[in-house]
C-alpha cells in the first residue's frame, strides 16, 4: 500500500508537512518552514521506520504547550494510517 500525504499542520512554526506511507513505513518527510534543524532530524529519524512507532514516539513532544511540529506529524501519521485502514 502506497499513500502520499500532504499536512497542513495547526498552531506550529511548519506550514506543510509531506511524506509517504509505504506499507506502514514512513518515507520521503519534508517539513516546509519550522525550526530547520529539528524538522530535519524529525525527517531524518522517521525515515524507513515503522509508523506506527513513529507516531507513538512523537504524540505528544511539547514544543508550543502541548503541541509541536513533532506532535502535529504524530496526528498526520495516525491520520493518513486510519485513512489507509491500518
Amino acid at each position: 500500500m502506497f499513500k502520499h500525504v500532504e499536512y497542513t499542520p495547526e498552531g506550529v512554526c511548519s506550514q506543510k508537512i509531506s511524506f509517504d506511507l509505504v506499507d506502514g513505513y514512513i518515507h520521503h518527510v519534508v517539513f516546509t518552514g519550522g525550526c530547520a534543524g529539528n524538522t530535519k532530524g524529525v525527517a531524518i529519524l522517521s525515515e524507513g521506520r515503522n509508523a506506527r512507532d513513529v507516531a507513538r514516539s512523537l504524540k505528544g513532544v511539547p514544543c508550543h504547550g502541548a503541541n509541536s511540529c513533532p506532535h502535529q506529524f504524530a496526528l498526520a501519521i495516525e491520520q493518513a494510517l486510519a485513512e489507509a485502514g491500518e
